[in-house]
This record gives C-alpha cells, sequence and structure tokens, in this order.
C-alpha cells in the first residue's frame, strides 16, 4: 500500500470516527432536551398528589362514594362528593393523557401514582360505566384514564422504578453531581 493510499485510508477512518461520534452526541442532546423539556411539565402535574387537600378530598371519595347509588354516574351525584370525584378522576385522567400520547415518560408518571390511581379507578369505575351510559357512549368519559389504569395495573412497576433508576445513574448530570459531592466531602474531610 503506497503512502497516498495510507493517507487516504486515516482521512476515511477519521473521518467515520467524527460521524459516529457527533451521531452520538447528537443522539444523547436529543434525550436529555426530550427530559428537559417533560420534567417541568411531570413535576407540575403530580403537585396536586403532594397537597395534603388532594390527599384528604382522595381518601374522603374512596370512603363516601361507596354510600351512593351507582346509577347517578358522576353528574348526578350530590355535592360535596361530586366535585370532588371529578376533580380527582379529570387529575388522573390529565397524567394518564401525558403518559399515554407521549408528553411524559410513561414509567416515571406510572412509578409516582399507580397505587393510588388504581385504587381511585377501583372505587369510581361502577360509577364511570353510569355516566357514559348517561351520557350515551363507553368513548365519552375518562377514557385515557381507564387506559393508563388497565396498563399500570399489569406493569411491573418494580421494574419501571428500576429503569427510571439506571437511567438516572447512567445521566451525566448526575455522575458530575456525585463526583462533585464527593470532592466537596473530601475537601472537607467527610466519608462518602
Amino acid at each position: 500500500m503506497g503512502e497516498s493510499q495510507s493517507i487516504n485510508l486515516l482521512a476515511l477512518i477519521v473521518a467515520l470516527a467524527a460521524v459516529v461520534t457527533s451521531s452520538i452526541l447528537a443522539w444523547r442532546a436529543l434525550r436529555l432536551n426530550h427530559n428537559a423539556n417533560h420534567l417541568p411539565v411531570v413535576l407540575e402535574a403530580l403537585k396536586a398528589q403532594r397537597s395534603g387537600k388532594f390527599t384528604r378530598q382522595e381518601a374522603e371519595l374512596w370512603d363516601e362514594l361507596p354510600k351512593h347509588d351507582v346509577s347517578l354516574g358522576f353528574t348526578n351525584l350530590p355535592e360535596p362528593i361530586r366535585g370532588d370525584a371529578f376533580e380527582i378522576s379529570c387529575y388522573y385522567q390529565h397524567l394518564g393523557c401525558l403518559a399515554e400520547y407521549g408528553v411524559a415518560d410513561w414509567d416515571f408518571i406510572a412509578v409516582q401514582i399507580t397505587y393510588r390511581m388504581l385504587r381511585t379507578w377501583d372505587c369510581i369505575k361502577p360509577y364511570v360505566d353510569a355516566e357514559r351510559q348517561y351520557r350515551g357512549s363507553q368513548n365519552s368519559f375518562l377514557n385515557s384514564y381507564e387506559r393508563f389504569a388497565e396498563k399500570a395495573r399489569v406493569a411491573d412497576i418494580d421494574a419501571a422504578t428500576e429503569r427510571l433508576y439506571r437511567r438516572g445513574r447512567s445521566s451525566p448530570q448526575i455522575r458530575l453531581a456525585s463526583i462533585s459531592l464527593r470532592r466537596r466531602n473530601a475537601s472537607l474531610g467527610e466519608s462518602p
């Protein structure tokens, strides 16, 4: 192989390495950008679950709703149970839409809300069915919530939690934060 062929081969290898490297960096940038865009939306959406008012309303719904006739659906329930039923179920409908339509990470949403969401769904389902009958269509009320609940019920939430943990551990921001924390602790004479 002549000198010019060797130089051409070396140039080709360098060019291929540059293409592969820039492709990897572009893919990681897109992934980080997606996470950066959906995280504020998700955190804002999950805010209600952190409020004492919401969790009290939800617990009252679990206790009080079964005392009412199922044939009332949602629309004909007396206040305040009607307002609570709509508010809480629409909250889960909203989260279901974010997860099911890919606006937010499905695993992230499911891991945060599965227990309470499913408990609420089991409580309201007969009333949802009656409301749909009242409205004249099976696809007229809380369909995204139902679909999300069905998928979450059969999902392996422990595996989803592990996927999120692994994804977080491989994140460049998490690695940098860990390194910074170790350096800070070392400079202060603290153990990691």
